[in-house]
């Protein structure tokens, strides 16, 4: 009896460690940016500039939403074109997810303009955990989540002009990366690109 109600509690506890484990790989440190926040979803609204999709905000505030979902994680909207000085929320709906900015500071190539913030939420593992981060130097900047880069898991925001600071040549990147960064052509045209 005592070894059945072992095994069971066993299995229970396995069960729960995979279920909050799944999907993620290590997390490196968070670097000295802003703290992660959790927020309440009630406060979000939507908004439309011309023909772009709705846009998430939240007082002026952009909101990117990070999602696990079949197997496949991804950021909504995965590619934005946003004026200077805007403040953007990541937002983790699902899953455990970063927003990591691709600079050397967070271990990679740099992919944001020069004199810009890196910025890495470090993992965000609630439901509606956020993290906030301003764009005040105008060009491409690019970036990822820890745990599921190599799947894909990317974003790319343009701030004012692009050619301020181009985006940098893909070719280092992995492939799942390359084939998920929306183009900065496509973003200029829709402002909002979706996954």
């Amino acid at each position: 009896m005592k070894t059945k109600a072992l095994a069971t509690a066993t299995a229970l506890v396995i069960g729960a460690l995979v279920t909050l484990f799944a999907g993620c790989g290590a997390s490196e440190p968070a670097s000295a940016a802003p703290q992660a926040t959790e927020q309440p979803a009630a406060q979000a609204s939507t908004e439309s500039h011309g023909d772009a999709p709705a846009l998430e905000t939240d007082n002026g505030v952009i909101i990117i939403g990070m999602y696990a979902s079949a197997g496949k994680n991804y950021n909504d909207p995965i590619g934005l074109h946003v004026e200077p000085g805007t403040t953007i929320r990541f937002v983790n709906r699902s899953g455990m997810h970063s927003s990591t900015a691709y600079h050397p500071d967070n271990g990679r190539e740099n992919r944001i303009p020069d004199g810009a913030q890196a910025w890495d939420s470090g993992l965000l593992a609630r439901r509606n955990e956020s993290f906030e981060v301003t764009l005040t130097v105008e060009g491409v900047y690019d970036y990822f989540c820890i745990p599921h880069e190599a799947m894909g898991h990317v974003g790319r925001i343009v701030v004012g002009d692009p050619n301020a600071f181009a985006a940098r040549p893909a070719d280092g990147l992995p492939q799942a990366v390359r084939d998920a960064l929306p183009s900065v052509d496509q973003i200029m045209a829709n402002h909002v690109v979706r996954p």
